[in-house]
């Protein structure tokens, strides 16, 4: 007898908004899913992941909301990190650029060794709340970072990785649902699959800028991970989204594609002819 059965899951953003003081708020919207339920009971898992190396994710920030971790972004430029817009966007009320900050080029959460303030905040004008697509905002800093062996840039994909690779998130999030935040940057591999795939089996209202990375269980994004990247053979394929159901659960999670919002990353981030 098949497993199969329609049911309704939660669409979780990975951050849900920004943190006030030491509560989270869960921004969540229902989604109607078709999912094959596996064979034992899910329930809060550990999200797996390695400790990154040197070096190894040169462009990743944590976006600071008044000095606390919220969000992961990733540097496109000497002045500009492309992250999630439910990070700076809540309702119809964008934070202040002045309450924002991103540390970058260091692998520990807290090593502030390189910390800049956000001098403008621009969110796509499509966004119009978390699982419904055009969830991306571009931070331009007050000043430039300075690259070196362990901060710079990554370069905008073109085209979505092909199905079935491997793709590389990475982040400071959660180590399982509602647990803490990790202090070392983790990073893990998840599989790209087809639209096609995602929507008849796993979510039948995939906006059009979203895909799908998928990962077996207690693996996955999580609270923190929002914003962060995506990546394959070295170009930055998505920002991270919102999960489906919780984190580690045996599902995937939705990723916005930079291949389809990068003319407005490019013009936005004044990348020119990037």
């Amino acid at each position: 007898m098949s497993n199969r059965c329609s049911m309704q899951l939660l669409v979780n953003l990975l951050l849900l908004a920004l943190s006030i003081g030491d509560s989270w708020q869960q921004l969540t919207t229902e989604a109607d899913l078709d999912f094959e339920e596996p064979g034992f009971s899910i329930g809060p898992r550990i999200v797996g992941g390695r400790r990154a190396r040197a070096g190894q994710f040169k462009h990743q920030v944590s976006l600071r909301h008044r000095g606390q971790h919220t969000c992961g972004g990733s540097i496109i430029s000497r002045n500009y990190v492309l992250t999630a817009a439910h990070c700076v966007q809540f309702g119809s009320n964008v934070v202040p650029a002045n309450q924002l900050a991103i540390q970058a080029g260091s692998l520990n959460l807290n090593s502030h060794e390189t910390y800049v303030d956000v001098a403008k905040v621009n969110v796509h004008p499509r966004y119009n709340g978390g699982g419904v697509g055009y969830d991306v905002a571009v931070l331009r800093l007050k000043s430039n970072l300075n690259f070196n062996a362990n901060m710079g840039s990554i370069e905008l994909a073109r085209n979505d990785p092909p199905t079935n690779s491997s793709v590389v998130i990475s982040g400071w999030g959660a180590i399982y649902h509602g647990g803490p935040i990790s202090r070392e940057l983790l990073y893990i591999q998840v599989l790209s699959i087809s639209r096609n795939q995602c929507t008849s089996r796993y979510m039948r209202n995939l906006p059009e800028t979203t895909m799908c990375l998928l990962h077996g269980a207690n693996l996955g994004a999580c609270h923190g991970d929002s914003g962060g990247p995506a990546v394959y053979n070295n170009q930055l394929v998505g920002v991270a989204s919102f999960v489906l159901g919780g984190c580690g659960r045996e599902a995937p999670d939705g990723y916005e594609r930079v291949s389809y919002l990068r003319n407005w990353i490019v013009a936005n981030a004044e990348l020119g002819s990037a």
